[in-house]
């Protein structure tokens, strides 16, 4: 289903913020009580070669994770109603690039797709059983799956997941991952929002709205604020568009008040590549680009939904990329907050520029203090490069790192998440193709590397002592054509799983 007028996106977003704050129920329960257990069932299988080799192909021709096929004899202990198999995929071997949960999360997506009625949910037969991360994932995918099909009012009786026998015990975690799938679900539907209706503007009201409810500290930042601030890197990326560029600023104060966690997050809520023009292909789905905006608001309005004990702040750079009058040209120079400047050379290299002004911001605090204790751990993430999937194609996630210790942080949090990441090297030694001395340069004047060389430019804004990690995820935050809503919230699930490592 595309949005496809204002008031259809106002009304869902509204609804995905109820959900995610609380002020409304989730459309979805799930209980180990074994006594109000139906006839339906869903039935979760590994792929086992002898059911393609002397058989039916099951659950359909690839059998692979998320895969779905009716059947009206599950052969559970719920009887032989009908019933809806849905697929492993194989039993992962556990890399990093295929980490355990991730397909109980894309399973679990699936079966939400689905769920109209009570079931009950059967573990599988064989394989690996799910453990607290997997039946986590799983809880994700069922919310957010079942929240992106079902209408925007609360539902009055919602369908109960039932778990059965062994699945009894992993309810807290189950429970658990129905919170953190209307984050995934709020930060999908930001994404995949039109462009028109999702701007600047709009969308840092739906982050004031969203923390009033949830009691999260907000600041907006409007075109004025930001010119007497002094936050030239983001006024340069969205001078060329009439709708003025924002910087909002969300902390959830659960524990100190040191920052244990500090989120940046890319919001191009529409990049046209400025004056240098993307052609019209590679700008139908460009909408994308605040993918890492919408995953670090739903990140900080989730953790004090359910009251973290975590301090977190996100910072969120909203701006417009588009070739209107005022539009900075290639060549010009913008000074960004800290002083330091920058000489653009490709305007559609921007989204570096704009986080460059808002990694100063999230260092500074808010208001700025020379004596403000830097955060534990400051993460950006991006749809930043091509590059990226390129290297890694489109389901994994690209790490840069300076730290070997924030980078393990990160990536064992990617892996009980299940969202596959991997690490690249800040290669030092394509410095010089964005350090000028007197200014940083937003184009490496090379073809070859440029997830590296976007790494090094961002890090020319970050102390080398302050932990920082670098997540470039555009391959993997968007799935399908321009015209779906293609949104996947990838990152949402790996930064809440950072955060709870830093509770306490």
């Amino acid at each position: 289903m595309l949005l496809d007028t204002s008031d259809d996106v106002a009304r869902r977003v509204d609804a995905a913020l109820a959900a995610l704050t609380g002020e409304s129920p989730l459309p979805l329960e799930v209980s180990a009580d074994p006594a109000a257990v139906g006839t339906a069932t869903v039935e979760l299988r590994w792929r086992e070669p002898s059911l393609h080799q002397h058989g039916p192909r099951w659950p359909g021709p690839g059998g692979g994770a998320g895969s779905t096929w009716p059947s009206s004899d599950p052969g559970g202990a719920a009887g032989s109603g009908p019933g809806l198999l849905v697929g492993l995929g194989t039993p992962p071997a556990g890399s990093a690039d295929a980490p355990a949960a991730e397909p109980w999360l894309v399973a679990g997506l699936a079966a939400g797709a689905c769920l109209d009625r009570d079931v009950v949910l059967l573990p599988p037969a064989s394989g690996p059983p799910p453990d607290d991360a997997a039946a986590a994932a799983l809880g994700c995918g069922l919310a957010a799956g079942l929240l992106g099909t079902s209408a925007d009012a609360p539902a009055t009786d919602p369908p109960v997941v039932h778990l059965t026998g062994d699945l009894a015990p992993l309810l807290p975690a189950v429970r658990r991952g129905l919170a953190e799938g209307a984050a995934v679900h709020l930060a999908r539907l930001l994404t995949s929002a039109p462009p028109g209706t999702a701007t600047p503007a709009r969308t840092a009201a739906w982050a004031q709205r969203g923390a009033a409810a949830a009691g999260v500290d907000c600041e907006v930042l409007d075109e004025h604020q930001l010119a007497e601030g002094g936050y030239g890197a983001v006024l340069a990326v969205g001078a060329g568009s009439a709708e003025a560029p924002r910087l909002v600023r969300l902390r959830w104060r659960g524990a100190g008040e040191r920052v244990d966690l500090a989120v940046v997050g890319k919001g191009v809520t529409f990049d046209s590549g400025g004056l240098s023009l993307k052609s019209a292909a590679a700008m139908q789905s460009m909408r994308s680009d605040c993918a890492g905006a919408a995953a670090a608001l739903a990140v900080v309005l989730a953790l004090a939904a359910r009251r973290a004990p975590v301090t977190v702040e996100a910072l969120l750079p909203l701006a417009e990329n588009l070739p209107g009058p005022g539009a900075v040209r290639p060549g010009d120079v913008v000074t960004t907050r800290s002083g330091r400047r920058v000489q653009v050379l490709d305007t559609d290299f921007e989204g570096r520029v704009l986080m460059a002004d808002a990694l100063i911001a999230a260092l500074e605090g808010a208001p700025a203090s020379a004596d403000r204790e830097p955060p534990r751990l400051l993460v950006d993430v991006a749809t930043l490069t091509y590059a990226a999937p390129v290297a890694l194609g489109d389901e994994v996630g690209a790490l840069l790192a300076r730290d070997d210790a924030a980078a393990a942080v990160v990536l064992d949090a990617a892996r009980t998440a299940g969202e596959p990441l991997w690490r690249l090297p800040v290669a030092e030694r394509y410095r010089d193709q964005v350090d000028l001395g007197w200014a940083v340069r937003n184009h490496p004047l090379h073809e070859r590397g440029r997830a590296i060389t976007a790494a090094l430019f961002l890090g020319e804004f970050v102390p080398r002592a302050q932990p920082w990690v670098h997540l470039d995820v555009a391959g993997p935050a968007w799935r399908g054509d321009a015209s779906a809503e293609g949104a996947t919230g990838f990152g949402v699930r790996t930064l809440l799983e950072v955060a709870r490592q830093l509770e306490g």
